[in-house]
C-alpha cells in the first residue's frame, strides 16, 4: 500500500499559511465577534474618557500616546507569554495571522457597495462607505460613492494586508500584531478628523511610517504590470492638503492601471476641501469596483509569491 508523502516541515507550515490567507478571505463568520472589532469599541470608549476638548494641543497628543500604548503593549506582552510557555508555537502564529490579516469584513462590504451601486441604491452605498472613510458621505453621488469605494480599498488592502503579511514575514508574528493594533487604532481615531487631531496623531503617524514597505511592494508591482504594457508609472507625489503621499500614490497608481480618474473635493469636517486629480481616464462607472476588486485580489496573490520564499528561508534557517 502506497504511503502518504512525507512533507518537510518548512513545507508544511507554508501551506498552512497560505491556507490561511486562503480562507480568512471567506470565513465572514467572525464578524462582530473578531478581536479588530472589540479592539475598535475599547478604543473609542478610552478615547471619551481620556480625551478633553479643553486640553492643549500637547496635552492631547501625550493622552493619545498613552491610550495607543495602554491598548498595544499589554496585548503584546500576553501574546508573547503565550509564545513562550507554548509548545505549539506554530499553532499560535497561525492564530496570530489569520486574526491579524482580517480582510473578509471589508471585502464583503466593498462587494455589497459594488451591488448597490450597480443597482441604483445610492443612499445603502453610502452607508456602508462611512464606515471606511474618515469624512462625511451624506452628500455623495453614485460618482463620488464610486471613487471612495475605489481609495478606500485600495488604501486598505495596501496597508492593512500587505503592510501586515510583509511585517509578518520579515520580523515576527509579534510585529504583525503590533502593527495591526496600530493601524486599527488609526482608523478609530482619524487624524484627519478635528476631533482627533492631535490625539490621533501616535496612533496614525506610527501606521503611516510602519506601512511604507507594504506600499512601495503594491507600487513596484502595479509599476512593473505598467512596464508590461509599454507604460511608466509616475512614482512622485509629494503631500498635498487633505491627501496623504501613501493615498496620492496609491491612487494615482490604481487610476493609471484602470484608466479612470480618481481624487477631486470631499467634504471634511464641514466644508468642502480641494484635493488633487489624477486624470488617467474617464470619472470611474460603478462597474470600475468590481475590476478594482480582482486588481486587488491578484495583487494579495502576488503579494504572497513574492514574499513566501523569504519565509520558507527564514523556517529553515530556525
Amino acid at each position: 500500500m502506497a504511503s502518504l508523502p512525507q512533507w518537510p516541515p518548512e513545507v508544511s507550515l507554508w501551506l498552512l499559511y497560505t491556507l490561511i490567507i486562503v480562507a480568512e478571505r471567506y470565513l465572514s463568520g467572525v464578524g462582530r465577534s473578531h478581536p479588530a472589532h472589540a479592539l475598535n469599541l475599547l478604543a473609542i470608549g478610552m478615547a471619551r474618557k481620556v480625551q478633553r476638548p479643553d486640553n492643549s494641543r500637547s496635552q492631547q497628543r501625550i493622552s493619545g500616546l498613552m491610550a495607543l500604548l495602554s491598548l498595544t503593549l499589554p496585548w503584546l506582552v500576553i501574546v508573547a507569554m503565550v509564545m513562550w510557555i507554548s509548545e505549539l508555537d506554530w499553532i499560535i502564529d497561525a492564530l496570530i495571522l489569520f486574526v491579524c490579516l482580517h480582510s473578509c469584513s471589508a471585502r464583503k462590504d466593498f462587494n455589497a457597495i459594488a451591488g448597490h451601486l450597480k443597482l441604483g441604491h445610492n443612499e445603502r452605498a453610502k452607508a456602508l462607505n462611512q464606515a471606511y472613510v474618515s469624512r462625511d458621505t451624506s452628500r455623495l453621488s453614485e460618482l463620488g460613492n464610486t471613487k471612495a469605494g475605489i481609495e478606500w480599498y485600495s488604501r486598505f488592502i495596501t496597508q492593512a494586508w500587505v503592510s501586515t503579511l510583509l511585517w509578518f514575514v520579515v520580523v515576527g508574528p509579534l510585529a504583525a500584531l503590533a502593527y495591526r493594533i496600530i493601524y486599527q487604532l488609526a482608523q478609530a481615531w482619524p487624524a484627519t478628523q478635528t476631533q482627533w487631531r492631535d490625539f490621533g496623531f501616535a496612533a496614525n503617524w506610527l501606521a503611516r511610517a510602519f506601512s511604507w514597505p507594504g506600499v512601495y511592494l503594491v507600487l513596484l508591482m502595479l509599476a512593473m504590470r505598467q512596464l508590461l504594457g509599454g507604460k511608466v508609472l509616475p512614482w512622485r507625489f509629494a503631500q498635498q492638503p487633505y491627501m496623504h503621499a501613501q493615498d496620492g500614490k496609491i491612487w494615482r497608481a490604481v487610476a493609471s492601471r484602470l484608466h479612470i480618474t480618481l481624487g477631486g473635493p470631499i467634504m471634511l469636517n464641514g466644508r468642502k476641501r480641494v484635493r488633487p486629480k489624477f486624470h488617467f481616464g474617464a470619472e470611474p462607472s460603478p462597474h470600475a469596483l468590481p475590476k478594482l476588486g480582482r486588481l486587488m485580489t491578484r495583487i494579495q496573490l502576488c503579494t504572497w509569491l513574492i514574499i513566501s520564499p523569504l519565509l520558507l528561508i527564514g523556517l529553515v534557517i530556525q
